[in-house]
């Protein structure tokens, strides 16, 4: 086996299907029996936003076993169940190398201090929607973004071979770099659309929603200045644009009463400006009442 999949949602699913469709065997590592079978049977299917297609073959299994015998595992969990993966990855004493893919950035010391030989993590800017156990709807191309944080770096080549003009994949060399990155985009996108129930396009075309944004951004800017020229507010806009009929994972989590990923997006960008004395209070209002609504579910 070359890749494990650890994970079946809209990413894992997408991403399988990209791995397997390019030559590599692929086996999806799933929560249940009715989603291996699924997917064994028939196989994930991958709609295009134009409409069109198509049907890839990949494994599907139940238990982290099989993480053991591939060349590179990509973990794609929420960061909710990332906690219990880990300790089943210690507990087997898993030396693959391993590419983590979550929201935010509070999954970094987590993962750090589990000291894995050969880790990386990586970023995905692609608009993804799961309907059913084996299709996910590919509805925004955007940059599958993989930093080194330990190890040998090239062991993370063989995820090279998947790239493609639907899916391209981009090397950085500092994966905490391109987390924080990402993680001040999930706070410019994810609590504004849930707070406004939006889709990320309406971000560009809700006037107010978009000046909400410019000023988040610019107070983000101010805590984080070495990162306003890599992340021009263009290129946030770039990311609404690409994904315009997405709702964010934020969105659909709190439209599914799920708990909401704050802790490891907003509360931990909090968190990262005050060690440099920094203060973020609009994103300190939207973290109230994002939490407001999460009270809300547990109620």
């Amino acid at each position: 086996m070359d890749i494990a999949v650890v994970g079946a949602g809209s990413i894992g699913m997408l991403m399988g299907s990209y791995l397997s469709e390019s030559g590599l065997d692929v086996t999806m590592i799933v929560r249940s029996d009715e989603q291996k079978e699924r997917i064994n049977e028939e196989g994930i299917c991958r709609v295009h936003e134009d409409g069109t297609g198509s049907v890839v073959t990949v494994s599907a299994v139940t238990g982290l076993t099989e993480a053991a015998t591939a060349k590179l595992v990509v973990v794609a969990v929420k960061y909710s169940d990332l906690k219990t993966v880990l300790n089943e990855f210690r507990e087997k004493e898993i030396r693959t190398p391993l590419l983590f893919i979550q929201n935010g950035i509070g999954h970094l010391n987590l993962v750090e201090e589990c000291e894995f030989p050969h880790v990386a993590f990586a970023t995905v800017e692609h608009g993804a929607l799961k309907s059913d156990h084996r299709t996910v709807h590919h509805n925004g191309v955007g940059n599958l973004t993989i930093g080194e944080r330990f190890g040998d770096k090239n062991k993370f080549n063989i995820i090279e071979k998947a790239s493609n003009d639907r899916f391209p994949v981009i090397r950085h060399p500092n994966g905490e770099h391109i987390l924080l990155r990402k993680v001040l985009i999930n706070c410019l996108i994810n609590p504004l659309t849930t707070i406004l129930g939006i889709t990320n396009g309406e971000l560009l075309t809700n006037p107010y929603g978009h000046q909400l944004m410019k000023e988040l951004y610019e107070e983000l800017m101010q805590a984080f200045t070495e990162m306003r020229k890599e992340l021009p507010f263009t290129a946030v806009e770039s990311v609404c644009r690409n994904t315009a009929r997405n709702h964010s994972s934020m969105l659909m989590d709190r439209l599914a009463k799920r708990p909401m990923e704050i802790e490891t997006i907003v509360s931990a960008t909090i968190q990262k400006a005050q060690l440099t004395q920094r203060e973020l209070p609009l994103l300190k209002n939207y973290e109230r009442i994002l939490l407001a609504f999460d009270e809300k579910v547990k109620c």
